[in-house]
């Protein structure tokens, strides 16, 4: 159930308690974060709900804001009983829950740490005699808040992880089937916490549920990537019961991942930096494709194995090739890094002429011999058919740079850059201005994005349908 947590003055808490009717399935007085706390004013806040309602008075230790001591408090929640909430949350260790006569949340909270042992502290919690019982801790990593999903699918109780790298407790909630996930309408009440707004519109969170299929994006920094826009929209209108979700994750934590991810729901993962080189030795089968590039981005489970491939070389052949086919034509890329190996990788595959522009030498020579191709100096570039920037020379907020001399940036030519902020580049620009061809980087994200989603759903999909619905969504 959704909760909405309530809290600032009388009439903010009014109305956010209109606006959760909305959206939420129960509502969390925040007592001790309210301005007015008498119990007049919680009589009359509580007479606005038309949804079940939670009390809690939160003392400091456990991160609340009720600076009276213990028997103030108790006295406190014992008159609000008087009101008749639904449920009251006290910490379970809380000395006075016998004398509380509706039925209890016990809540354990750790704003510094995910416990090691969280057996150890659950099996504290269940001498506390409640309803529901939460835990809330802190993740460090994505490994903590993973622990904790497991936890909940194992013992149905309600857990999340507070901080950035928690937040997929919250929006996975369903799918573990916790009994509680708390959001906020306006400010959060604990750190990490998801507006419901987020919840319900991108991760439609009222539609998740045990059956739900869980894929993602591993990798570090994932907070730029659009991917979970794309992906949970196309879900939404392909009526696919699956999720998309933004894992942080650094090398050293790859295979406690896997590890942690076996009993959970996974079926599919978008591979980002820096890990498209690391993730190999943990699957069970990786493509030819990926081999030869060395790199992965796409990884699918198949009766419970995982296997790697790499979209992103045919996902930019297919966006090129949009302007007529590669074979027979010079290919000058610029840069040699992952980007570049794969666009040249799959442009050799399909008959292109590969010439690799580097600003390290050596580097560029390796990729070259690699594709049967030329290496040149960025200050020699040698005449070509289709131009490629894979290298982030352009991209916001430098834009005003570029990847070559504005000279070397030949007439009606096919221009393309993998940069896909800002959408039209300097480059491209330029490019169109001389009577070329452009191809945006969007054109490349939505294709390799459709290879993706093509492994994964493993059912015949309408291309252009969902090449429109990942455009328009987020680029256009």
């Amino acid at each position: 159930m959704l909760v909405i947590s309530i809290q600032g003055s009388f009439e903010e808490a009014k109305q956010t308690i209109q606006q959760a009717h909305h959206v939420g399935e129960l509502i969390e007085l925040r007592i001790d974060l309210l301005e007015k706390n008498d119990l007049s004013h919680i009589s009359k806040l509580k007479s606005f709900a038309k949804l079940p309602v939670i009390f809690t008075l939160r003392r400091k230790d456990q991160g609340g804001a009720f600076e009276g001591n213990e028997r103030e408090r108790k006295e406190k929640i014992l008159e609000l009983l008087s009101l008749k909430p639904d449920y009251v949350d006290l910490e379970y260790d809380c000395t006075f829950a016998d004398k509380v006569n509706v039925p209890l949340i016990a809540s354990y909270h750790d704003f510094e740490k995910t416990p090691e042992n969280l057996d150890a502290v659950l099996a504290e919690m269940n001498r506390f005699p409640a309803a529901i019982k939460k835990i809330a801790t802190f993740a460090h990593s994505s490994l903590d808040a993973l622990r904790i999903l497991q936890l909940v699918q194992t013992h149905k109780i309600a857990g999340m992880c507070m901080g950035e790298k928690g937040k997929i407790t919250r929006i996975l909630g369903p799918v573990v089937d916790t009994p509680l996930v708390y959001a906020s309408l306006g400010k959060e009440t604990a750190p990490g916490q998801v507006s419901a707004k987020e919840l319900i519109g991108l991760y439609h969170f009222n539609h998740l549920n045990r059956q739900t299929k869980i894929y993602g994006l591993i990798g570090d920094p994932v907070d730029k990537s659009i991917g979970h826009l794309c992906h949970n929209h196309v879900f939404q209108k392909e009526k696919e019961n699956a999720v998309y979700v933004k894992i942080p994750l650094t090398p050293s934590e790859v295979a406690g991942f896997f590890h942690e991810i076996a009993s959970l729901p996974f079926y599919g993962l978008s591979v980002t930096m820096p890990l498209k080189e690391k993730v190999a030795p943990f699957l069970d089968g990786v493509d030819k494709e990926a081999k030869k590039m060395g790199a992965i981005n796409t990884l699918t489970k198949r009766e419970g194995k995982w296997f790697g491939t790499n979209t992103d070389g045919d996902g930019a052949l297919d966006a090129l090739e949009t302007k007529g086919t590669v074979q027979g034509k010079i290919l000058l890329i610029i840069g040699a890094g992952g980007a570049a190996k794969a666009i040249a990788h799959a442009a050799k595959d399909r008959g292109g002429k590969i010439i690799i522009a580097n600003r390290t030498a050596k580097k560029g020579e390796i990729l070259a011999t690699q594709v049967e191709g030329m290496a040149t100096s960025l200050e020699e570039l040698p005449d070509y058919d289709i131009l490629i920037n894979t290298t982030p020379i352009g991209m916001a907020p430098a834009i005003q740079y570029l990847p070559i001399p504005e000279e070397s940036i030949r007439d009606k030519k096919v221009i393309f850059d993998v940069i896909s902020n800002p959408k039209e580049t300097k480059l491209l620009n330029i490019g169109l201005n001389k009577g070329g061809q452009i191809v945006y980087g969007y054109e490349m994200f939505s294709r390799q994005a459709l290879r993706q989603l093509k492994s994964w759903l493993d059912r015949p999909l309408e291309e252009e349908k969902i090449l429109s619905l990942i455009e328009s969504f987020a680029f256009l």
